[in-house]
């Protein structure tokens, strides 16, 4: 075998667990590899670098160096009971050049089955190398797993002299999918069969976890894998794991009619066993690569275009301020005639349509989120379906499916619903009238088991939103570009709802993330994972309780929903809130000898800002930990924060999860 392939794919270590002694020469008659049993039966001594003359006391003419036939040459061990067989390797590719030899060392008291016998035992030894090269090749250059799955189960079979074959993939929640070889046709029921050994596999897989080898099943009663001997109606099985770093990803299993396995045949199959756990993952890291990349591309483009609109949308916004202020002058200083009006106005619609997209691009380049509030997303879904059905065309079937006991999320609930309400009628229009839309909504946890299939979230729990249609689809060239500004497959006429680059900004300001796939004439598939809201939670919840209820804050600010909302949510999180609207308010309370353990301050308050009130705060001899909150510090960037004893600075918009983290770090 090519060396190369030998060392990538550790193609020894697949020959090391053969039963009998082996060996492998190159064409100059130097041992090359050997296994253990191998080198337990010659004893000490080097054997790597040694030719075959020296190390088995051979005659050197024994063995010419040019060979044309694959006959094998059986000679006796001095001193020893066994016979050594070596086999010339031949490139049937290369006009049978000779690339090696097989050495095979077996017991003298098997040659009552004749040198015949011994020669086919030793072929299926060669062929079995022979075809273990192809299958290296093949998964250096093939990248569809249906292909060298087939072909792995194909070789499983023949090589074992198997009547049938099949593959049983182990998917995530005690999923299975199945890969038959039954080239025959003796599996008649394929569905039926694959309903039962669904039923019985995962004692099977319990087996194979905790003993990690293969099992031969038998159709006799109380053997282990009877169940399945009698599903697929045959006399033996060979049951052989797949695993990779300890994890189960598939099961071999080949079957016998009339007849039970020998351990050879066993064995064989054990050996090709590692190729399909190695296919398996390495296939799905290449997938996972390419997606990473793709995304990754496409975040960086999308990036890209932001800045660049951003920057345009601020230096247009200044243009549009000076053309408001000449139609407000115009307006005062022209002689009021019809058309003059007219015209004014014309200029005024104009302009308030710019501000519009103007708006929309500013909110692409640097999303930001609005006002945060506690969704439901079941009445949130609940809402939508009602919209769907009750202005959709009755020719589209909708389908709802929403988890039980849904995670609640933070954010903007009309912006959730904008977002959704888009998918399902860009699905509407997919479909062109008669279709399926199926809306769904489940809870997902990620964690460092399956984290890997989401690349570009972080661990933690989600709500995820699935819409799909069984539409038109969406072209592969097309899938890179559908969240560009102002991109679309629609003409201008079917075109309606919020555009994807505006959904795509929304929901990356609310922490989470869009994934679409789509098969031209199949449909499309869009799902929207948002972050889950989770209280910060200490180890013990009693202690947690203990430790907050008795903690009293102070919150000063003159936006009422803003600080209303943040009571709410400090208060649900079991601490009790004092809400004022300005600084005097604030020195009121401390001064009524209410003892306050933490004080948040705004910074734009009216008549007293939030550092005037912070620095008169620490006049009256209060110490307790003070946070200041701010949307902008113009003019006061470079305040002391030692001097002022400000604890700690949360910036607007903030998240609740940065505010409540901030506060249990204080208090």
């Amino acid at each position: 075998m090519p060396d190369n392939i030998l060392s990538a794919y550790k193609a020894e270590e697949l020959l090391a667990i053969q039963n009998s002694s082996v060996a492998i020469a190159n064409p100059e008659q130097k041992i090359v590899w050997y296994n253990q049993s191998f080198k337990k039966n010659l004893g000490a001594g080097r054997i790597k670098g040694n030719s075959m003359s020296n190390l088995l006391s051979l005659p050197d003419s024994s063995i010419p160096l040019e060979l044309k036939s694959e006959k094998p040459i059986v000679h006796a061990l001095n001193d020893s009971d066994q016979n050594v067989i070596i086999t010339p390797i031949l490139s049937k590719k290369k006009k049978n050049k000779l690339q090696g030899y097989y050495i095979e060392i077996i017991s003298a008291k098997q040659n009552g089955k004749g040198v015949n016998e011994l020669s086919e035992q030793v072929n299926r030894n060669i062929s079995f190398l022979e075809e273990l090269e192809n299958l290296f090749v093949l998964l250096v250059k093939e990248n569809s797993l249906d292909v060298i799955s087939g072909q792995i189960i194909s070789k499983a079979s023949e090589l074992s002299s198997s009547d049938l074959g099949l593959i049983v993939y182990k998917e995530e929640g005690n999923k299975y999918e199945f890969q038959f070889h039954d080239p025959d046709s003796l599996i008649a029921d394929k569905a039926g069969s694959e309903k039962a050994i669904r039923s019985d596999f995962s004692f099977i897989n319990k087996w194979l976890r905790l003993n990690k080898k293969s099992l031969l099943a038998l159709n006799q009663q109380k053997n282990i894998g009877f169940n399945l001997t009698e599903i697929l109606n045959c006399k033996s099985l060979i049951i052989a794991p797949c695993f990779f770093e300890d994890h189960l990803l598939a099961t071999i299993i080949v079957g016998r009619k009339d007849s039970i396995y020998t351990s050879f045949e066993k064995n064989i199959v054990e050996q090709l066993s590692p190729l399909l756990s190695f296919a398996i993952s390495s296939l799905k890291t290449r997938e996972l690569n390419a997606t990473l990349e793709n995304r990754l591309l496409q975040a960086q483009k999308l990036e890209t275009i932001g800045k660049l609109s951003s920057g345009m949308a601020h230096d247009f916004s200044n243009l549009l301020s000076s053309i408001f202020g000449s139609l407000n002058l115009l307006r005062k200083r022209v002689a009021q005639t019809e058309d003059t009006e007219r015209l004014i106005d014309n200029i005024e619609n104009c302009s308030i349509r710019a501000k519009d997209l103007t708006k929309g691009l500013l909110s692409f380049g640097k999303p930001t989120p609005k006002r945060k509030e506690l969704i439901k997303p079941n009445l949130l879904i609940n809402e939508i379906s009602k919209v769907v059905t009750q202005t959709f065309p009755r020719t589209i079937t909708f389908e709802k499916t929403v988890d039980e006991n849904l995670h609640d999320i933070l954010g903007n609930g009309t912006e959730v619903y904008q977002i959704l309400l888009n998918l399902c009628v860009n699905a509407k229009e997919a479909t062109d009238g008669n279709g399926t839309i199926k809306l769904t909504a489940k809870n997902i946890s990620i964690n460092k088991k399956n984290l890997i299939n989401y690349p570009l979230l972080k661990e933690g729990n989600y709500v995820c939103f699935s819409v799909q249609d069984t539409g038109t689809g969406i072209k592969e060239e097309d899938l890179q570009r559908i969240f560009d500004p102002y991109f679309s497959t629609k003409s201008k006429d079917t075109g309606s709802g919020l555009g994807l680059y505006v959904t795509y900004g929304i929901i990356k300001a609310h922490g989470g993330m869009i994934d679409v796939t789509s098969t031209v004439n199949v449909g499309t598939r869009f799902e929207v994972y948002i972050p889950a809201y989770e209280p910060l939670k200490e180890k013990k919840q009693e202690e947690r309780e203990q430790k907050t209820n008795d903690k009293i804050i102070l919150l000063a600010d003159d936006e009422e929903m803003l600080s209303d909302l943040l009571a709410e949510l400090l208060e649900s999180n079991n601490y009790n809130v004092i809400n004022v609207p300005s600084g005097i308010e604030a020195l009121k309370v401390l001064t009524e000898e209410i003892k306050v353990d933490l004080a948040i301050i705004d910074y734009n308050m009216p008549g007293m800002d939030g550092l005037k009130t912070i620095e008169e705060i620490r006049k009256l001899n209060f110490k307790m930990p003070v946070i200041l909150s701010s949307g902008t510090m113009e003019g006061n960037e470079n305040y002391d924060l030692e001097k002022l004893k400000i604890n700690g600075v949360v910036e607007k918009p903030y998240e609740f999860e940065t505010m409540l983290s901030t506060i249990q770090k204080l208090i």
